[in-house]
């Protein structure tokens, strides 16, 4: 596990980059209409504009003074800035100014010229796509060519809301709104939505086990062997009290749906797979729209590993044709090159590694510890914008495909899991480091 300040050392240490133009200070913002905010600063010296970071979503380029944000919902907001300098420099990220937007009747002016609140990160109060302390790590903000937009160093004791759902929407094309009560290619889980509204799940289900695991260094996704399990039954989809009482286990998903997503840019995470037959950990991304909306169903995995053998990881990319409300779609998926299967001889549940891919117009390629080991060129990867996701799934159809294609290759009746497989089952967990995503500048 790499080394993480603390907060007693945030508050003693600064990001030891070296920027040649400062950033502006002195923030302001003022509701000037209903959901409309005037966000005003300072000028810094040998500025040529500036870099506008709105609920941290580079939102705007601008030489002015001030930036007037529209359509914000009723709630908390933040403004950040970056100084652009003559010679093409960029500064440090200002300090960050938030503002609750209210109703009419109890506006008022906001100012907040102050660092970071470190009382904020201690306790999780922080609603920022961007993890404030992500900004004091030289390591998170200094990656030439890209600003980072949105990021999680799990440094708290909580999922925060305000990033992450704790669910897997998939297509949304069962069971209405509640997305979670499906079963996808065969799998044996049930997901714990932790941030439910639905006050069954969280009475019968959340309050019984919770997979989010936080040490005050990384997030854990652990799955165990489900406890309200009490029938057989292998529907697809249903109510939650008929789904969670079919599945072997209990396990965790992180989405940013409806929450964060984008067309390009870097996207990576720390992670350290388990090595544990049964497991499938994925990181991977999904498409924003549904089939009403408009998509092609566009996935891209940036890493996905089958228990049994830790020593591969593979990378794919898919996307559809046709779709409509009514049928599913025509599925491509492209082979990356020069393989989608990587092996190095590393054992990737050993320790923890970088995974990652940079996407571009018509290119994206896939990285290990800062290493391309995959790429595909072509343009269907402009399709549409794309969410984050991280889960940990448990067994499934392709768990137990053949040896050659990656599975267990075991005979249909000796399929995981049997008997033997859920005696032995050692209740394993994906353990994430941090997550973040950078947009080109």
């Amino acid at each position: 596990m790499r080394f993480k300040l603390t907060y007693l050392s945030l508050a003693l240490l600064t990001t030891q980059a070296a920027y040649a133009v400062e950033p502006p200070i002195n923030l302001q913002g003022t509701p000037i209409g209903d959901s409309t905010v005037k966000w005003e600063w300072q000028a810094a010296d040998d500025a040529t504009h500036y870099d506008v970071y709105v609920d941290g979503n580079r939102v705007a380029e601008t030489s002015n003074l001030f930036f007037v944000s529209d359509a914000l919902w009723l709630g908390e907001h933040s403004l950040m800035l970056k100084s652009v300098g003559v010679d093409g420099s960029y500064s440090n990220f200002s300090n960050t100014l938030k503002l609750n937007v209210q109703p009419a009747e109890s506006r008022e002016a906001f100012s907040d010229n102050s660092p970071i609140s470190l009382a904020a990160v201690a306790t999780g109060n922080d609603v920022g796509l961007i993890d404030p302390i992500s900004l004091t790590l030289a390591e998170a903000i200094d990656k030439p060519g890209y600003d980072l937009v949105f990021s999680d160093e799990f440094n708290g004791n909580s999922l925060n809301p305000a990033r992450w759902n704790a669910q897997l929407r998939w297509d949304g094309e069962f069971n209405g709104e509640r997305y979670e009560y499906r079963v996808i290619n065969g799998e044996d889980q049930f997901y714990v939505n932790t941030l439910s509204e639905d006050e069954e799940h969280l009475n019968t289900v959340a309050n019984e086990y919770n997979p989010f695991e936080f040490d005050g260094s990384r997030l854990a996704i652990r799955a165990i062997r489900n406890p309200l399990k009490t029938t057989n039954e292998t529907a697809s989809y249903g109510a939650l009290a008929d789904m969670v009482s079919q599945q072997e286990f209990l396990s965790g998903a992180l989405t940013t749906y409806d929450k964060f997503s984008r067309r390009y840019g870097m996207f990576e995470a720390r992670i350290k797979i388990p090595s544990h037959e049964g497991t499938f950990p994925a990181f991977w991304l999904h498409h924003q729209n549904n089939a009403a909306q408009g998509t092609r169903k566009t996935e891209i995995d940036i890493m996905e590993n089958l228990g049994h053998a830790p020593w591969y990881i593979y990378n794919s990319f898919h996307y559809f044709d046709n779709v409509t409300v009514s049928y599913n779609g025509d599925l491509t998926s492209v082979k990356p090159q020069p393989s989608g299967q990587v092996y190095s001889g590393v054992d990737y549940s050993e320790d923890y590694h970088v995974y990652a891919v940079k996407w571009e117009p018509g290119y994206i390629a896939w990285m290990i510890d800062g290493e391309v080991v995959n790429e595909v060129r072509n343009a269907n990867a402009d399709n549409e914008d794309l969410y984050v996701l991280l889960n940990l799934a448990m067994g499934g159809n392709w768990t137990n495909f053949p040896a050659n294609a990656g599975g267990l290759g075991r005979e249909f009746a000796d399929f995981w899991p049997t008997d033997n497989d859920l005696n032995q089952f050692a209740n394993p967990a994906l353990e994430i480091d941090y997550v973040r995503v950078y947009a080109p500048q």
